[in-house]
């Protein structure tokens, strides 16, 4: 049994509310209408979980540590440990999945300092690794690292990630794998996608004359500075203004020795 080493978190730091710093970014989305069956989460993806939330009650009922039934909720963010230590929720815990930290270049991938989950097995938890692209590791070990916080199977678990992908997936798994009866899918994120503007009751569209993709939603510019980036998302850290912090604490940060791996 040997341990995949990433690198140390140097310190912890002591910042606590931050504001963002993220590079700008231009966003350009070129689609093709379709009609999708949806149950909930932004992507159209399986769910198995009780049901979305947003990002705002999200946080409301962790700040006053109550949800309309009276239990106190928990925020798992799942994106990796680097996208965890540039900025995450206040309070949140830090359990990764399905990639702990870096990105798989092949299917059961465990090489190049690359660690995370074997989710091709299930497709109702796999159903983003299409390209074959994923870890080693038996999805239970997810639930059972989240056991170590979570002992109560009818606390509100309230999962988040990026945009609201791998979230849908570590949700589906706690319920199929650790029987969590009150998990819900942050909808918008951490980062969140771009908003865009409504004629009436749909999306406005522009053609761009391009047969391959015929129309061009168009986006809104938020706070109106003339650019398209991340603060125009509608994710908890950007468009959404949510507290948010850099402060680690180590009963909640992932340990990367628990994610050992036979060689």
């Amino acid at each position: 049994m040997k341990t995949l080493k990433i690198a140390k978190i140097i310190g912890l730091g002591l910042v606590t509310t931050v504001a963002p710093t993220f590079a700008a970014e231009a966003v350009v989305t070129s689609v093709t209408p379709e009609t999708i069956t949806t149950t909930g989460n932004r992507y159209g993806n399986p769910t198995l979980y009780l049901s979305d939330i947003s990002s705002a009650k999200a946080w409301l009922n962790v700040s006053k540590k109550k949800d309309e039934n009276g239990k106190n909720p928990v925020i798992i963010d799942v994106r990796r440990v680097e996208e965890f230590v540039a900025g995450h929720p206040v309070g949140a815990l830090s359990i990764p999945f399905p990639h702990v930290t870096g990105s798989p270049a092949k299917a059961n991938d465990s090489e190049n300092g690359y660690i995370g989950y074997d989710v091709s097995v299930d497709s109702e938890v796999g159903f983003l690794a299409t390209d074959g692209k994923d870890g080693i590791l038996p999805i239970e070990d997810f639930v059972g690292h989240v056991k170590r916080f979570v002992k109560d199977k009818n606390q509100p678990i309230y999962l988040l990630c990026k945009t609201g992908h791998r979230s849908v997936q570590a949700a589906n798994a706690l319920v199929k794998y650790g029987n969590y009866t009150q998990v819900k899918n942050i909808w918008e994120g951490y980062e969140g996608q771009p908003k865009y503007a409504y004629t009436g009751t749909v999306p406005t569209v522009t053609s761009t004359g391009d047969s391959a993709n015929p129309y061009k939603f168009v986006q809104l510019d938020l706070n109106h500075d003339g650019v398209f980036d991340v603060n125009d998302k509608d994710g908890w850290a950007f468009y959404q203004g949510l507290p948010i912090e850099t402060k680690l604490v180590k009963s909640k940060l992932f340990n990367p020795a628990l994610y050992s791996v036979k060689k």
